[in-house]
Parts: structure tokens; sequence; C-alpha cells
């Protein structure tokens, strides 16, 4: 399944790149996928959040699950999942602490420089709102 996936995110790569469209065209109807960060960097097992967009300074990053993300709490403006490929790779961010609210998944390796493009997903608190700025808690999942 993850390698179909692979295989399948480098083809809408490659599609994006040879027409040049830009990514924000349907963002808020899909999970985010393969928008690499900063070149150069490898997986290191964690999701990173930034107070600015572009991957700009570092607010906190999280090998684990939290339910609370204190300093970091409402304050990103960009995100990047650099977990290591496996289960549990993928990460569900919730609009309120304790994992409440509304969620929207992130897969593994994408990087979301700027979290005004995407929106938390239908149902409880915080539905159709803008990530940025809006996020307060975390899962490691696995997404379809």
């Amino acid at each position: 399944m993850k390698s179909l996936r692979t295989i399948l995110a480098v083809g809408a790569l490659a599609a994006l790149a040879a027409t040049a469209v830009p990514l924000t065209a349907h963002a808020s109807e899909s999970v985010p996928s393969e928008s690499k960060g900063a070149v150069g960097i490898q997986a290191d097992g964690r999701l990173h959040a930034y107070y600015s967009f572009n991957y700009q300074n570092e607010c906190g990053s999280w090998s684990g699950d939290a339910s609370n993300w204190g300093e970091c709490k409402n304050t990103a403006a960009s995100l990047w999942n650099m977990r290591y490929p496996g289960s549990l790779d993928d990460v569900w961010v919730y609009f309120n602490s304790s994992y409440g609210g509304a969620g929207r998944g992130v897969y593994n390796g994408a990087g979301l420089p700027d979290l005004r493009q995407w929106a938390f997903g239908p149902g409880g608190a915080g539905a159709g709102q803008s990530l940025y700025h809006n996020i307060a808690s975390h899962k490691f999942v696995n997404l379809p």
C-alpha cells in the first residue's frame, strides 16, 4: 500500500511540475501528501511545527502523540511530517487540545509550507477552519 501511494504521489508531482499549476487549486479537498520541504533534509522521525511560513523559526517537534502543543498551540504557520516510513508514520492534527474537534490528516514526508492553504475536515469544533494558527494537538496514525 505504501509503495502504491508513493508511486501515485511521485506521478502526481511529476504532472504538477510539468504543468506548473499552483498546488492550492484543490488543497482543501485532499489529504496533504508529497509537498517537499527544504531540499536535502532527511527524515528524522518527528513532526515539526514552525512559527513562520516555509519551515522557518521552528516552534517544536514531536516523536510521539501530543495532546497539547504547549507554546506551539495555535501558532503554527507551516508543518512538516518527517516520520520514518512505516506504521504510524502519518499524522492527524486536531483543532482542540486532547485530540478534540475537527481534524486533518498529513501523510508521511509531507511538508505544508503555508497552512492557510489547508483546512480541517468536517465534524466538530473548527470544521472548515484553516490549519493556520489553529492546531492544538496531534496523533500519529495510518492514513489510507
